[in-house]
C-alpha cells in the first residue's frame, strides 16, 4: 500500500468511528453526565488518529530513503584502468634487451643513408622526393621452444601519431631481414630500412610477435 492509499484509508476509518460515536451520543447509549476528556471513547478516537499519523509519517520517512549503490561502477572502474595498463607496450632503448613473448629484440645502432648498395651493379634509392633510408640494425633472439619466422612486417616506425612500414629490400647480402627462421636458443642480427623525411629524428621502434602483432614492444630510437 503507498502513502496516498494508507493516507486515504485512515481517513475513512476515523470519519466511520466519528459517525458511529456520534450516532450513539444522539441515541443515548452514551451519558453525558461525566466531561467529555474521561470518556473512553475519547481516547480510543485519540489513539486511532495518532496512529493515523504516525503512519503517515513513517511511509514518508520510508519513501525518501535512497537505495545503497550496488551497481559495482568503482570496481568496473579500476578494473578497466588496470587492463588498460597492462596493454600499455613496453619501452626500452638502444643497446637494451626487450622481451615481447618468447622472442627478444635489441637494437644494436642506426644510421641514415640516401642509397642503399647491393654489390657492384644493384643499389636501392628512396622513391620519395627529400627521404632518406633509417637504417635499424637488430638482433632478434628465439628464447621459446620452437622455431619461429621474422621478417620486416614484425617492425614499425613511429614518431608520435605517424606510423612508417619497412622498405621490402631483396638484396644478395642477407643484410637486410627477409622471412627466415630462428631455431630456438639462436639469434639473427640484421637491418631493417624504413623511407622517412630526411630531417625527421627522435623515432620509436615497434616491434612485435606474430603476424597479427598480438604482443608488442617498443625502443626509443635516441
Amino acid at each position: 500500500m503507498n502513502q496516498k492509499s494508507q493516507f486515504f484509508h485512515g481517513t475513512v476509518c476515523n470519519i466511520l468511528i466519528l459517525y458511529r460515536l456520534y450516532v450513539n451520543i444522539t441515541k443515548g447509549e452514551y451519558s453525558m453526565k461525566k466531561p467529555f476528556y474521561k470518556k473512553w471513547w475519547v481516547w480510543l478516537l485519540v489513539i486511532f488518529i495518532a496512529a493515523g499519523i504516525a503512519g503517515q509519517q513513517g511511509g514518508s520517512n520510508t519513501t525518501g530513503t535512497a537505495a545503497p549503490d550496488t551497481s559495482g561502477k568503482g570496481s568496473s572502474d579500476v578494473k578497466a584502468a588496470e587492463s588498460q595498463q597492462e596493454k600499455q607496450p613496453q619501452l626500452k632503448a638502444i643497446g637494451e634487451e626487450l622481451q615481447v613473448g618468447d622472442v627478444v629484440f635489441k637494437v644494436n645502432k642506426v644510421s641514415t643513408t640516401k642509397e642503399i648498395k647491393d654489390g657492384q651493379f644493384l643499389s636501392y634509392k628512396p622513391d620519395s622526393d627529400g627521404s632518406v633510408y633509417y637504417i635499424v640494425n637488430v638482433t632478434v633472439k628465439n628464447a621459446g621452444n620452437e622455431m619461429i619466422n621474422t621478417d620486416s612486417s614484425f617492425f614499425q616506425l613511429k614518431k608520435g601519431e605517424v606510423t612508417y612500414a619497412p622498405s621490402i629490400l631483396i638484396t644478395t647480402s642477407k643484410d637486410f631481414f627477409m622471412f627466415e627462421g630462428i631455431n630456438p636458443g639462436l639469434a639473427k642480427t640484421g637491418n631493417v630500412a624504413f623511407e622517412v623525411p630526411k630531417d625527421a629524428k627522435d623515432f620509436v621502434l615497434n616491434v612485435q610477435t606474430g603476424f597479427f602483432g598480438t604482443e608488442q614492444g617498443q625502443i626509443k630510437l635516441k
